[in-house]
């Protein structure tokens, strides 16, 4: 039997008359490093705040280690949070940042000063105890807030966003070392972000968050190349959406006509049927782009699309290039680097291969992967 620390069981909460956690329900493992994912206004926070005991749920209950602690104090429950803003004092030293709800407890001074200074080994950052919070570099605030939060050994620590006020690029290197810290304490992470890349990276499972439901829960892996939804698939990795209705199923292969052409995925184990509805996901960078005019073999099982190429960008090492479709819809190529000769007004073919898409729900409540 799996070792589970934290549960969320049938968790409700509104905010007057808005609905802001529907039902949701999650377990979550020991020493497990799960990210709750969404955009603002989700729900993810709100469930965060009830693990915390900020909050109370309307109905439903929180477990941890078996026992329910739904209306316990937040000073009851051995779970402590990050927040984005660090919540730092700032009139008080390093040391005694980290070292204050231990004197709280009326710890003696000696096990205060031994526990201050394991937590910032771990945290490293040995050798800053005198420091005071703005002479501190945002990372090392990160590490400081870490510090006191892990001084008190919680069987769970709730991370709000903490890396959110930081750059690009110091955010990429707290994410590793974060991800490193978190296997080396060994203690239960609950993350919230509403960045994709850092879900992806930090994460041994992920909860996509929608309108206050969970859209999907899995692995990393699972999420991004088996998305459930549509949502899911748009929302982490930016998914390219078609929807269509099925036209015939042949050799595994699904075909879908759509206002574009008729576009083929794998029947994978989809319950399709010939004149259902269909939606399906296609990642940008498993979308071929070439010139209208070129001539190129066409494998049977093929998609070929023809659009209009509307813009090109550059990011992250990434050229991304718009295409606009005869009914509208915009569909966007990737690729690692930033050559490319197409350019805005070029008739353009879209093509993929069947297993390069996924039939994926329009709507549809989560499934764990």
């Amino acid at each position: 039997m799996e070792d589970i620390i934290l549960q969320l069981d049938h968790i409700k909460k509104s905010f007057d008359d808005t609905q802001v956690l529907n039902n949701i329900d999650l377990s979550i493992k020991r020493g497990e490093f799960i990210t709750l994912l969404g955009s603002s206004g989700c729900g993810k926070t709100t469930t965060l705040r009830i693990i915390a005991g900020l909050e109370t749920p309307d109905s439903g209950r929180v477990l941890l280690e078996g026992k329910d602690v739904t209306t316990e104090a937040p000073n009851k429950r051995n779970v402590n949070t990050v927040f984005q803003n660090y919540a730092l004092f700032p009139h008080m030293s390093v040391e005694s940042n980290i070292g204050y709800s231990l004197r709280l407890k009326r710890a003696g001074k000696a096990e205060i000063k031994k526990a201050v200074t394991n937590a910032l080994e771990t945290v490293q950052l040995s050798g800053f105890e005198k420091r005071m919070p703005n002479e501190l570099s945002g990372g090392q605030r990160q590490r400081v807030a870490i510090a006191r939060a892990i001084v008190n050994n919680p069987k769970v620590l709730l991370l709000d966003e903490p890396l959110g006020a930081l750059d690009l690029q110091l955010r990429r290197q707290l994410q590793i070392e974060l991800k490193r810290l978190q296997k080396r304490l060994g203690i239960t992470f609950v993350y919230i972000t509403h960045d994709q890349e850092e879900a992806l990276n930090m994460s041994d499972r992920i909860v996509v968050m929608h309108n206050g439901g969970f859209e999907q829960i899995g692995t990393p892996t699972q999420i991004y190349d088996n998305p459930k939804t549509s949502y899911v698939a748009k929302f982490v990795g930016s998914a390219n959406i078609l929807t269509g209705f099925v036209q015939t199923i042949e050799n595994n292969i699904i075909y879908i006509e759509t206002a574009d052409g008729i576009a083929t995925a794998l029947h994978r184990n989809s319950h399709l049927k010939i004149g259902q509805k269909a939606t399906l996901a296609i990642r940008s960078e498993q979308v071929n782009l070439r010139l209208e005019a070129q001539e190129t073999a066409k494998l049977p099982t093929e998609t070929f699309i023809s659009g209009t190429v509307a813009e090109k960008s550059f990011s992250a090492g990434m050229s991304r290039i718009s295409v606009t479709l005869s009914d509208g819809t915009e569909f966007i190529s990737s690729r690692h680097g930033i050559d490319s000769n197409l350019v805005p007004d070029d008739k353009v073919v879209i093509s993929w291969l069947p297993e390069d898409s996924i039939i994926v729900a329009a709507e549809a409540p989560y499934e764990e992967a």
